[in-house]
């Protein structure tokens, strides 16, 4: 009877024995994966098991992260030869309807009756929105293949913003909007001037294209996190003639606020989506390009953009917050 206890101990002794040795196998193999689960092109897994099944289970996990990457190498590589097949189109077709345009003009010219010069109007509008839709496809090709390379330098971002808006009051006037803006003086943001430039002109198109009445343009100074983890302003809402001061601020919000139509049905998810348009009606005159430009240009300057829809104004706006590339600590 001794005999057999002690068989039994020694049984139950090696089984523990065994399970332990086969737990701490699988929390390394666990805590392998967890390892490479973070990392952009995932290595196999290597570790000297004594468990088959457990060699088996790895085996077979390295094989499916290397079909994963092969796969995403597969699809980058897609992504990029798309891009680059965009931009060069993109930018072929712009010299042909340079020339096109050009010999509009010069009809223009010429001695027309009041149906011919209707249908060159026509033809001049077309070929305006077709170059449009061109450059709209042409920089968002450019912005997704091309390393940020940004030259930061000190602007007034209200002065900016006016300058921008002036150039573009040609558009806005003839989408019979009324433009509200009243930024406040001397906010100066360390940034990159061609890129803000860009967000705002893009921001100001989306609202032409799809706005009406009231374009409503405000500029803030941003603090970023405030107290408790909130989000705060640190200069008072525009509107109001206000003075930011001198001095760099930390961030900026833009916000751009424009009518819609009381019924329209906008969903804010999907607005920065490449090629969506809220307004199907359209969708063949516009690119669905101009948000999602605005998305790369914000989240390259290490900001965040949304949209905020409100049916029972009729408004949408859309918010861009953009943060100072100067550190506080350098200021």
């Amino acid at each position: 009877m001794t005999v057999l206890l002690v068989v039994l101990a020694v049984l139950w002794l090696g089984t523990a024995a065994y399970l332990v040795v086969v737990l701490r196998q699988i929390a390394v193999v666990r805590r392998r994966l967890e390892e490479r689960a973070g990392q952009e092109s995932p290595s196999a897994v290597t570790l000297a098991l004594v468990v088959p099944q457990l060699e088996q289970l790895t085996a077979r996990v390295n094989k499916t992260v290397e079909q994963a990457r092969q796969a995403s190498t597969r699809t980058r590589a897609e992504e990029r030869r798309i891009r680059s097949f965009i931009a060069d189109v993109s930018h072929d077709l712009r010299t042909p309807l340079t020339s096109v345009r050009g010999y509009l003009q010069l009809l223009e010219r010429t001695e027309l009756d009041a149906v011919q010069r209707e249908r060159l109007a026509a033809a001049h509008r077309q070929t305006v929105e077709l170059g449009a839709l061109v450059n709209r496809l042409y920089e968002y090709a450019y912005l997704l293949d091309a390393e940020p390379r940004q030259e930061v330098e000190r602007l007034d971002v209200g002065l900016l913003m006016g300058e921008v808006l002036l150039g573009m009051s040609g558009e806005i006037e003839g989408a019979g909007l009324e433009v509200q803006l009243d930024p406040p003086t001397g906010l100066v943001l360390a940034t990159d001037r061609e890129m803000l430039t860009r967000i705002v002109q893009n921001l100001g198109r989306n609202a032409v294209q799809y706005g009406r009445g009231t374009l409503a343009v405000e500029v803030a100074a941003w603090g970023g996190a405030g107290p408790g983890g909130t989000e705060a302003d640190i200069a008072p809402t525009p509107g109001t003639g206000s003075t930011a001061g001198s001095g760099p601020t930390t961030g900026v919000e833009l916000r751009f606020r424009n009518g819609v139509a009381p019924d329209a049905e906008i969903d804010t998810a999907r607005l920065f989506d490449r090629f969506f348009t809220a307004d199907a009606s359209r969708s063949a005159r516009t690119s669905g390009l101009g948000l999602s430009i605005v998305e790369v240009l914000v989240t390259g300057l290490g900001g965040t953009v949304a949209a905020v829809h409100d049916p029972v104004a009729a408004t949408l706006e859309i918010r861009a917050r953009i943060p100072s590339a100067e550190a506080p600590s350098t200021r």
